[in-house]
């Protein structure tokens, strides 16, 4: 096993868990429609952390002829993608059979979810100087610098905002700009 293998397999497991919050979640709501109004802000708010955990892991795939098989590794890796995990498993409600629509509870959420991954991606450039060097920084496109521009924009304002419809059209540019990643990869391959 390489030590990219031995990083990668304690990282995609917490993602795959994230992942499977997210779309259990979603079914389990779509589920119960008409009874429940999933509505768009719960809907882009998981199409959202669905996506920036599905980068995530390509980003951690583009590291992996730098990536060590060290501690310090391990315990980056399980930090970044925990709060992956986390906010994915605050996108829908445990109580789904004693609600009629997923509006409130995406307005108090949308700030610990939106937070995690922001907090996610942060501490992940934080920690890329100390678990790949100087190599973590050459990983990264114009596209990634811009999306990062654009993410920390738009997310506090979605974290703040009480107002619904400005929540949820950020969240439409935020999942339209993850959409454009792989277009943007494949007119502009790295």
């Amino acid at each position: 096993m390489s030590s990219f293998e031995f990083v990668f397999s304690l990282l995609v497991i917490l993602l795959g868990l994230g992942l499977a919050e997210v779309l259990g979640g979603l079914a389990s709501a779509v589920k119960r429609r008409p009874a429940l109004s999933v509505g768009w802000g719960s809907g882009l708010l998981a199409a959202w952390v669905t996506s920036e955990t599905v980068i995530f892991w390509q980003i951690i795939w583009r590291a992996r002829d730098a990536l060590p098989g060290t501690s310090t590794s391990l315990f980056a890796g399980f930090v970044v993608t925990g709060l992956y995990y986390f906010a994915g498993a605050m996108v829908f409600p445990d109580d789904l059979d004693r609600r009629t629509t997923l509006d409130d509870h995406f307005m108090q959420m949308k700030a610990k979810v939106v937070a995690a991954v922001l907090a996610a991606i942060g501490l992940s450039f934080l920690f890329r100087q100390l678990v790949l060097g100087q190599a973590s920084w050459t990983l990264l496109t114009w596209f990634d610098w811009s999306s990062l521009a654009v993410i920390y924009a738009l997310g506090p304002v979605v974290m703040f905002t009480e107002r619904r419809r400005i929540a949820i059209g950020c969240l439409a540019m935020l999942v339209v700009l993850d959409v454009l990643e792989p277009v943007a990869e494949i007119i502009w391959p790295s």
